[in-house]
């Protein structure tokens, strides 16, 4: 297949090739591909130099000490601090599975990928909006990972349109009686649809407020019209991801 001839899937493959999430075969595939085709190798090109010039654009930050300390634990870098006087111990409430996750070192081990993903296609996210309205650009909220922490979906927050802009990432295939629904997932209660997305590579998902009050999103596989399920998913969540920003 000449890459050429699909421009959509060329710039995708050279936006992830040049941030260094494209690995394995996949990424020796490309090398090769760009040897082989002048077309393949302008495109990496041109990632590789938006990419040179996107840490000019973030200010540097420290971060305080006990948020540095939260993220190692959360991260499993560090043990917890235990407390000077710890008393007997409490009863906790049972948690969902969509509760346990956060907890899961696999779950926030793509956070910073995520974060790169996110200044990377947001230049592209900001012009494609851009030439189909000439309001402000998505805001990206939130990149949601597979189960190998590799960014599989992107979800930004369009206000003008009061919507979700919904851009897959992943190759997962799909079977003409399946689609994908993006749940939000609170820090108490059940998980709330957030719409179907279907087999599309870009959906818009109508909201009436973006999901800014929730720290986690997620993206489950169900039958054709969504979950039947009114406690959230049936089928089995294949993304997930916190939300990073909060577009209001």
């Amino acid at each position: 297949m000449k890459l050429a001839a699909h421009p959509e899937l060329l710039d995708r493959l050279a936006a992830q090739y040049a941030l260094g999430v494209l690995r394995g075969g996949a990424r020796r595939r490309m090398e090769h591909l760009a040897r082989e085709e002048p077309a393949v190798h302008a495109a990496i090109l041109r990632w590789q130099d938006r990419l040179a010039g996107v840490s000019e654009l973030q200010a540097t930050a420290e971060p305080v000490d006990k948020v540095w300390c939260g993220i190692e634990t959360r991260l499993g870098w560090k043990a917890p601090v235990e407390s000077l006087a710890p008393g007997p111990p409490m009863a906790e409430p049972a948690a969902g599975w969509w509760q346990r996750l956060w907890s899961t070192p696999l779950f926030w081990r793509g956070a910073a990928a995520a974060m790169a993903v996110v200044a990377v296609l947001s230049i592209g996210i900001g012009m494609q909006v851009g030439q189909q309205r000439e309001a402000a650009p998505a805001a990206i909220i939130a990149v949601l990972n597979d189960d190998h922490a590799q960014p599989a979906m992107l979800v930004s927050w369009d206000a003008s349109a009061r919507s979700l802009i919904v851009r897959r990432l992943d190759h997962l295939e799909l079977s003409e009686r399946q689609v994908l629904q993006l749940w939000a997932l609170p820090a108490d209660g059940k998980p709330r649809s957030l719409g179907v997305i279907g087999r599309a590579p870009q959906a818009r998902l109508a909201l009436a407020e973006p999901p800014a009050a929730v720290p986690a999103l997620a993206v489950s596989i169900e039958p054709t019209g969504g979950s039947p399920s009114a406690d959230g998913p049936s089928g089995p969540v294949v993304f997930k991801g916190p939300v990073l920003h909060n577009p209001l």
